[in-house]
């Protein structure tokens, strides 16, 4: 049965922290808010937890999700190499809602998503994520909080109704700011492609990328 927990998204509770990252540690599958919109996650180096979301979101295997960690070195232990033009963005976006697109390090072979070679990664700006990433020591899932083709979630109540009592905890920490997600960018391929444009615009991109859409 989920069980709900309020934290301050501002001022995040040490001890609510402490007990999100409990279930996460143990293998669990949470609710959480994000600078954008909810997400669903897990330890994102767990199998188990990691099959279990593509199953509660009913989501194609082929598809990897997104990974948010809590610095660079998180980020250079998850990918193999980040390109000059990555790097730009990081030094423009992150913290924030950017992902980028990178090819996979090899700890990630045997993963449900391992046919695509490639990872998906950001560094959030919001302080109960960093806090959750801080105090776990792990990456952590950060796949939108709904089942495949359905909306996004935006506040605890709606990932209540999207999965009911299916996850172990929500962290309630009001209405995202934001109803849109983060931008994706794909360094697999050159010359780089945003695949998804979202909290951060196509014209904020590649004014720091300099060179025409």
């Amino acid at each position: 049965m989920s069980s709900f927990i309020e934290i301050n998204h501002l001022q995040p509770e040490s001890h609510l922290i402490e007990q999100a990252a409990r279930v996460l540690k143990k293998g669990g599958v949470i609710g959480y808010p994000t600078e954008t919109i909810y997400g669903i996650g897990c330890n994102a180096l767990d199998v188990k937890a990691v099959e279990r979301i593509y199953q509660l979101k009913n989501r194609d295997r082929s598809k990897a999700m997104i990974i948010i960690a809590g610095d660079m070195v998180q980020v250079h232990e998850l990918v193999q190499v980040i390109p000059e033009a990555a790097e730009k963005l990081i030094e423009n976006f992150w913290p924030g809602p950017l992902t980028l697109i990178l090819q996979a390090s090899s700890r990630f072979e045997d993963y449900p998503f391992s046919k695509s070679r490639t990872i998906a990664v950001r560094i959030p700006d919001c302080s109960i994520c960093l806090e959750l990433l801080k105090e776990t020591g792990f990456p952590i899932v950060s796949t939108s909080a709904n089942r495949s083709n359905e909306p996004a979630a935006t506040t605890a109540e709606e990932v209540k109704e999207a999965f009911g009592d299916q996850l172990d905890l929500i962290i309630n920490g009001g209405a995202t700011p934001d109803n849109l997600p983060s931008t994706l960018v794909d360094f697999t391929r050159t010359p780089p492609r945003i695949v998804r444009e979202g909290a951060i615009s196509s014209l904020e991109i590649y004014t720091v990328l300099d060179f025409d859409e």
